[in-house]
């Protein structure tokens, strides 16, 4: 087996203090009914790619429809989940030994987990711009106002004195 991790038969331990993916992935229903509508099960996790480990779950896991509610890229996944994990360990599922990504979430932790996300989430596709960038662009525009704005009130002042004539 040839890959990333497995390379001429030597294992290769995976590192997760790279760029990659935090999920926030939902067992719908799990709760029931009327829990459900309290409760929510979602798990925090990491992936390089969300949708891969989403069918993952789904070939693997319990009977219950699993959908991803949000993702956001980061620089250093592990370092991102565990701090989301230490945030809100007081809603870990308890009786789960092996995973402790699980959550039992109700609506107000559930908002502080998606505002959590957005302050952790690297915006790939905005361009990044520095403060001095930013500066120079606010300048930019300034001048480019005045420069309007003064052309408008020359030509006011053309019309006003020709009206006067």
């Amino acid at each position: 087996m040839e890959n990333k991790y497995f390379t001429s038969g030597n294992y290769q331990a995976r590192n997760d203090h790279e760029p990659g993916y935090i999920y926030l992935m939902e067992a719908e229903g799990y709760h029931g009914i009327l829990p459900g509508c309290y409760l929510r099960r979602c798990k925090i996790g990491l992936s390089r790619n969300p949708q891969l480990r989403l069918q993952n779950f789904h070939s693997n896991q319990p009977p219950c429809n699993i959908k991803i509610l949000t993702t956001i890229y980061v620089e250093d996944m592990a370092e991102i989940e565990g701090q989301l994990h230490q945030q809100f360990k007081n809603s870990q599922v308890k009786d789960l030994v092996k995973s402790r990504e699980w959550f039992d979430l109700n609506p107000v932790d559930l908002a502080l987990v998606h505002w959590a996300f957005s302050r952790y989430s690297v915006r790939v596709d905005a361009p990044r711009i520095s403060t001095a960038g930013l500066i120079a662009a606010c300048l930019v525009a300034l001048i480019g106002v005045g420069t309007i704005g003064s052309m408008i009130m020359s030509q006011a002042a053309t019309v006003n004195q020709e009206v006067r004539k």
